[in-house]
């Protein structure tokens, strides 16, 4: 799989993922500057830069993700989001999705959370979604947790991909063994898509945040992993 696909995907499926080190997190973060690698059967295939930044009730976060190797070839993508922290939560309001070599393809959301609609500009035609409470874009649904965990054994949450919204269901289990990752080891909770491809897995003790991302794609194990993070 091209790994600037699989980074679209992860994204799409609730990936991109976060760490947080040293000490536990007691409140949101105002800065921080992640690395990621994407794997494929294990192999290192890309690596994805991600930073947020928090100012006030404004949020901002930017995604890079970049192949490895003979996957330099693909080029770049790039991910962004943009809104409030309104209600401990985020709401997104400017979403785009890019590719260096395929300038034609980018996809760019509006949220008009006034009128309910959702703006979907999809390769220079425009579309619209009807906007519900809570909805999240494909880099704000990583992050979204930090704010509110999820309760309970099920959570729903609609997301845009930029193409389309779809409602997601989660199915929440509390893992019994640390996971250990490049970046430390976390006590971490499972949140099992219901569509039986993808897991995406919460640091409990790091304010819930992402730490790793498994999907499957015909018969392939794609997993984005932390590296490293800075920030505060």
């Amino acid at each position: 799989m091209q790994p600037l696909r699989f980074h679209r995907m992860v994204v799409n499926s609730l990936a991109a993922v976060l760490l947080l080190t040293g000490t536990g997190l007691s409140a949101a973060p105002k800065q921080l500057n992640l690395k990621y690698d994407l794997l494929q059967q294990g192999v290192p295939i890309a690596s994805v830069k991600d930073q947020l930044t928090v100012t006030g009730n404004k949020y901002q976060i930017d995604s890079l993700a970049e192949g490895k190797g003979i996957y330099k070839l693909m080029g770049e993508r790039t991910l962004s989001s943009q809104g409030d922290v309104a209600e401990n939560a985020l709401r997104p309001a400017h979403f785009e999705s890019r590719q260096s070599k395929h300038a034609d393809k980018a996809l760019i959301n509006d949220f008009d959370w006034g009128k309910k609609v959702l703006k979907m500009q999809v390769k220079g035609e425009q579309q619209s979604e009807k906007l519900t409470k809570g909805t999240q874009d494909l880099l704000s649904v990583m992050y979204c947790w930090m704010w509110q965990p999820p309760k309970g054994k099920q959570v729903k949450l609609a997301v845009t991909n930029g193409k389309k919204l779809a409602l997601h269901t989660f199915v929440v289990t509390e893992e019994s063994t640390p996971l250990q990752t490049e970046a430390g080891t976390f006590n971490v909770i499972k949140l099992a898509d219901s569509d039986g491809e993808k897991t995406l897995y919460l640091a409990k003790d790091k304010g819930y945040l992402p730490v790793k991302l498994v999907v499957m794609d015909d018969g392939k194990r794609m997993e984005q992993v932390i590296t490293s993070i800075t920030g505060q």
